[in-house]
């Protein structure tokens, strides 16, 4: 069948999207009808299901033992500690229940999600992870602290999306690399700092869009250069003389650099796509990938389309923070799954429709909390032949009351708007969250006494002794800046032996306000049609770069006359 180009009106924001031919395509193999919400209305919906950064204190409901939950105690549903949850003490079939024509396939969902227990953080500390309990959306990875959504790591730390790496932190995607802190949107790195956008690189500190480069600082733009300072090029000694000299295990100096170097940045072009050994592909931040468009901060994608957060994945749209999904649509976190549609956190799953935190299942429908399960619907067991049955009867009911084809509505989602990542991309205030009919948390007063204040925080790592573990250290912030500021933050002991060894000082941000800091640097996850910005050049393109940003943006030809 031959399929034309679509404009559609978004049914929540209102504005005009464009549905392509191969869109077409895509949700007639699957089954489903063309979506009704924008891209971005999409993935605002699905981000309404991660919890990234809002934890609290309560007791496993199972083994009342104390935990640390992205769900806080007023929540309807039991809340498990990992083991508890992953064990066999409990059954997720006691919760299973007859699918109801008469009523909305969405309401009857909600009312079995504030029944079955849920992971207090979903990850699989104990399981295939080891001491990573404080890891949200972690995987296969050890000694993993306050860092979310990666997998294959060893001791990360207030990290986000980070993937097969080694002694990070204060990184933002970052992947295959090593000894890094505050380094974002690379891959490949060893022993770096204040580096962005940086790949098969090593000792770099305070650079921008190197490659194949070593022992730089302060650089923008190189291409298989060693021993530089500022683009300028120095003998190994003289190089090794002129850092020794900017001291930067004292904050001040750390302070005076970051300035220099964000200045620096803006003076030079920047390819108006970051895409990485990657054919017919448009987004940001892809690597390795092939026919995959509309995609952002992801790797080895093959015709793909809408992922966000992505670590191979094939035949697939609309999906975000996963790896290895096939043929997926509308999910969050489908890890190592095949046609999963519309479902939250299902991990090794096939055939797995509208479920939410189900694992190595296969043909099931409206469930929650499944393990090795089989043709199940609403936490009940059938027949093959009547599972397909009923399945194909809840799909027209579905399809008469507007709900197929759509994931979960907002208000499905046990999070409130402001616990949600959500906030990194779709930033919302109280009131114009409830105006859009959201719920909104509001943060209780923190408990706990400051014990070392800004002025008394040592300048150089050197002076810093273990006694500062024992220290409820306030943040420069003091809640002032929006950014979740927790007001105080802790050391743990291998965070101070990183910073020793990295020969970084003592922050003086919590990590909530460290990671906004960060993440205000990234682009959007969105396209803008722009023009070439060097002069004569008539060069059009499509870019992450929104025409507000300060940036200089180039189109390939003109930023590859500009790279050293």
């Amino acid at each position: 069948m031959e399929y034309k180009s679509e404009t559609k009106n978004c049914v929540n924001c209102k504005q005009d999207f464009t549905i392509e031919p191969d869109d077409f395509g895509f949700y007639e193999k699957i089954k489903v009808p063309p979506p009704t919400f924008c891209p971005e209305c999409r993935l605002q919906r699905r981000l309404m299901w991660r919890n990234e950064r809002t934890f609290y204190r309560r007791v496993c409901d199972l083994c009342q033992k104390n935990i640390i939950s992205t769900y806080d105690k007023n929540q309807p549903f039991p809340v498990y500690c990992q083991k508890c949850w992953w064990g066999d003490d409990w059954d997720p079939y006691s919760y299973g229940r007859d699918f109801d024509f008469s009523r909305p396939f969405f309401m009857q969902f909600k009312e079995l999600l504030n029944k079955v227990p849920m992971l207090n953080m979903q990850n699989d500390d104990g399981i295939a992870s080891l001491n990573s309990e404080y890891a949200q959306d972690f995987a296969f990875s050890k000694n993993c602290y306050l860092t979310s959504a990666g997998w294959y790591c060893d001791n990360a730390m207030y990290s986000y999306y980070t993937c097969y790496d080694r002694d990070v932190a204060d990184s933002f995607f970052l992947n295959n690399s090593e000894r890094c802190y505050e380094c974002l949107e690379s891959d490949r790195l060893f022993d770096s700092k204040y580096s962005r956008l940086c790949f098969d690189s090593m000792d770099l500190n305070f650079c921008y869009d190197l490659r194949n480069c070593q022992n730089c600082f302060m650089c923008v733009g190189l291409r298989g250069k060693n021993y530089h300072i500022r683009n300028k090029a120095y003998t190994r000694e003289a190089y090794l003389e002129e850092l020794a000299k900017e001291n930067l295990g004292k904050r001040n100096n750390i302070k005076k650099r970051k300035e220099e170097f964000n200045s620096i940045i803006l003076k030079f072009p920047n390819n108006f796509s970051h895409i990485i050994k990657s054919l017919h592909s448009t987004g940001n931040m892809l690597l390795n990938s092939k026919m995959s468009r509309d995609s952002f901060w992801a790797g080895n994608l093959e015709n793909c389309r809408y992922l966000v957060f992505l670590d191979g994945a094939k035949d697939c749209y609309d999906c975000n923070n996963s790896g290895n999904p096939n043929l997926c649509y509308e999910c969050v976190t489908p890890d190592n799954s095949f046609n999963n549609l519309f479902s939250i956190f299902c991990w090794k799953c096939t055939y797995n429709f509208y479920s939410n935190n189900c694992h190595s299942s296969n043909n099931i429908f409206g469930s929650i909390g499944l393990k090795h399960a089989e043709y199940s619907i609403f936490n009940k067991k059938y027949s093959k032949e009547n599972y397909e049955n009923l399945k194909e009867k809840i799909v027209e009911h579905m399809k008469k009351t507007g709900e197929w084809g759509e994931f979960f509505p907002s208000l499905v989602s046990p999070y409130s708007y402001n616990e949600t990542l959500n906030m990194d991309f779709f930033l919302l205030n109280k009131n114009e969250t409830e105006r859009k009919g959201l719920n909104w948390k509001e943060e209780k007063d923190r408990n706990y006494n400051i014990t070392l204040h800004q002025d008394r925080i040592p300048e150089n790592i050197n002076d810093v002794g273990e006694d500062i573990l024992n220290e409820v250290i306030e943040c420069a912030h003091d809640g002032n800046c929006g950014h979740k500021c927790s007001t105080a933050f802790k050391l743990i002991e291998r965070e101070l032996q990183f910073y020793k060894k990295m020969n970084v000082p003592i922050p003086t941000l919590c990590p909530n306000c460290r990671y906004y800091e960060r993440i205000k640097q990234r682009n959007s996850p969105r396209l803008w049609h722009r023009k070439c910005m060097k002069k004569d050049c008539l060069n059009e393109f499509e870019t992450s770069y929104a025409p507000d940003r300060p940036e200089i943006v180039y189109c390939e030809k003109c930023y590859q006359q500009e790279v050293y």
